[in-house]
This record gives C-alpha cells, sequence and structure tokens, in this order.
C-alpha cells in the first residue's frame, strides 16, 4: 500500500512537470517555427518535381497536396478496472503520453500501411507492451508505465537528480519500447523479410529510427542519451540468474540487448561516442565491428522501408540531402559538447 501511494505521488509530480514542460515548449515554438524532423523528412516539396528525378517516379505530375497521403494512427486510454492504476491512466491521459513519442509522430502519416496501427494505453494483468496482431492494436501496458515510473525514481533519488530525471527515464523508455512494438507491426503489416530472430530485428528497427529520425530540436547526442537511458531498462531487469527457458525465449537476455544497442550507438558516429568504450559500455573487442554492423543494418532497414513512403511525402535525392544538411546544422547549434558526456 505504501509503494502505491509513492508511485501516485511520482505520478501527480510527472504531470506536474510535463504540464511545466509542455507549456516551455509552446513558448520555443512561439520564438521560433521548428524545422521538419524526418530524415527523410516529410516535407511539401518547394515546387513541382519532374518525375524522372523522384525516388519513385508516377505516371503523372501530381501537385504535393493532392499526392496520397500516408496511413495515420489512432491512439486511446483506456480506464483501468484496478483501481490501483488509476494513478498511471490518469498520468498517461494529462500527459497524452502516445502522442509525445517523437519518432511515431513522425511515422504517423509518413508510411503506406494496408491499415492504421492502434496505439492503445489499457491494463494488461501483466508488466508488458505488446503488439496485437490481429487487431493491429500496440498496447501500451499501465502494469509497464507503473515499472518504468517506480524504476525512473529510484534512478533519480540514487543519482541525487529530481522529477525531470524520471521523466526523460520514462520517456526515453517508452520512445525506444514503443518503437521496439511499432517494428513488430510494420515487419507483420508490409511482410517484410527477416533472416534472423524479429525480436533482435525488432530492436535493430528502434535503435535505426531513433537515430535516423531525428529532431532538428534535439542534438545527435540527445538522442544518443536517450538511447543509454532506455539500455539502462536491460541491465535492471536482467538478474544474471538464467535458466534453461529464459536462453530458449525469442528475446535475447537483457545484458545482450544492453551491448547490442552500445554497439549500434558507438558505430552510428565511433568519434562521438568513444566514451562508450572508454568507460567500458561496450567491450573494445566488439567494437572493433560496429561501425560497419552499424551502418549495415541502418542501411538494410532504410531499403526495407522506403519504398512504403507515401507518395505526399517522397523527396528527390537533392530535396532529401539539402534537409538532411540543414537538420544537421540545427543539430550542431544544439549540442553543448562534440562528445558523449
Amino acid at each position: 500500500m505504501v509503494q502505491k501511494i509513492i508511485i501516485g505521488i511520482l505520478a501527480t509530480a510527472l504531470i506536474a512537470v510535463c504540464s511545466i514542460w509542455g507549456y516551455t515548449e509552446w513558448q520555443k515554438r512561439q520564438v521560433a517555427a521548428p524545422v521538419a524532423a524526418v530524415v527523410p523528412a516529410p516535407v511539401k516539396p518547394p515546387e513541382p518535381v519532374k518525375a524522372e528525378t523522384e525516388l519513385a517516379p508516377t505516371v503523372a505530375e501530381v501537385p504535393a497536396a493532392e499526392k496520397a497521403d500516408g496511413t495515420h494512427f489512432t491512439y486511446q486510454y483506456v480506464s483501468p478496472r484496478n483501481p490501483e492504476l488509476l494513478a498511471m491512466y490518469n498520468m498517461a491521459r494529462e500527459i497524452d503520453v502516445l502522442k509525445q513519442l517523437p519518432e511515431i509522430k513522425q511515422l504517423d502519416g509518413w508510411l503506406t500501411l494496408p491499415r492504421p496501427i492502434n496505439f492503445i494505453a489499457a491494463e494488461c494483468g501483466t508488466t508488458n507492451a505488446f503488439y496485437a496482431k490481429d487487431k493491429g492494436d500496440i498496447v501500451l501496458c499501465y502494469e509497464m508505465l507503473e515499472l518504468l515510473v517506480r524504476q525512473g525514481g529510484a534512478m533519480a533519488q540514487a543519482s541525487g537528480g529530481g522529477t525531470r530525471d524520471q521523466l526523460e527515464y520514462l520517456m526515453a523508455n517508452l520512445r525506444f519500447l514503443m518503437l521496439h512494438e511499432t517494428g513488430h507491426a510494420l515487419v507483420d503489416m508490409l511482410d517484410l523479410p527477416s533472416t534472423g530472430r524479429e525480436e533482435d530485428a525488432v530492436d535493430q528497427l528502434a535503435t535505426t529510427l531513433m537515430l535516423s529520425l531525428v529532431s532538428a530540436d534535439e542534438s545527435q547526442g540527445d538522442i544518443a542519451q536517450k538511447l543509454q537511458l532506455a539500455s539502462n531498462f536491460f541491465l535492471m531487469t536482467d538478474d544474471g540468474n538464467h535458466d534453461m527457458a529464459t536462453y530458449a525465449d525469442e528475446h535475447s537476455v537483457g545484458a545482450q540487448r544492453f551491448f547490442n544497442l552500445q554497439c549500434m550507438i558507438y558505430g552510428n558516429n565511433p568519434g562521438k561516442y568513444l566514451r562508450i568504450v572508454t568507460s567500458g559500455r561496450l567491450p573494445e573487442a566488439r567494437a572493433l565491428r560496429c561501425e560497419e554492423e552499424s551502418k549495415q543494418i541502418t542501411r538494410n532497414w532504410m531499403r526495407l522501408i522506403e519504398p512504403n513512403i507515401a507518395p505526399k511525402h517522397r523527396m528527390t535525392r537533392e530535396e532529401e540531402a539539402a534537409k538532411i544538411a540543414e537538420i544537421q546544422q540545427k543539430q550542431v547549434e544544439n549540442s553543448q559538447a562534440p562528445y558523449m558526456r
């Protein structure tokens, strides 16, 4: 009972912080209009593009406004039956947490899918998040939300941080977790090939999307820091006591998922993220192969996704290069240091 009261207090504090945070972000947007946040970004071309230069040629020239948009997602918060989960329900709804995940917002309407993906927060009776293939639902369980709130509070307390640090841990993990489940949805709906274990593949996709679909409002270092927070979840939930059932599971053990994520972050920019190796978060022997590994994974996933970009959001190579340069310049301006702290 005491633990539930504490969690309720933490949830209330998070709602308060998010209200301040949301107002602060709104003020920033009034001062300067945000730069489009997708790489390649779903932007309206400044002028008609010749069909032969498009990524996917069309039969005839069509104004951007008339080109087909992608499939938009739906979002829902289901009231729990268990009164002990009401604090999580209220927090999720007040924050509107499902719509605060940058990569999900960028994917919403960007891809053409056979049916919408429905993002649902609900009581599950277990600590989990999952993709329900028969309904096209991605479900975030309030029990999982409660675990992340509790873990974030413990980490903030141990490091001398506050509610904002707890919120950062929560949102970083939700970004990765929901992208992981979105990966399952894309593999299913688009019949994407996977030659290895799907759980490992969608971990890679989640990391790829966080590193690739970056916002101009966040530096690459910011994204890497959030991925580090997400990777900490794997260590916190892996006690090292593995039986035969654990090794036989479709998921890799937590420590393996942690190191795979470190490898992808480091391999994305070895010079910038050298501290991942020097701090001991990634063994040198593994680090030697990470740059090529990370590039190959990113390249392969982007090739699979690209044909499904909605016509409205397609760009020419020149437009894509210009937008990438624009975002990278903005990221440099947002960076506080040229390395991971």
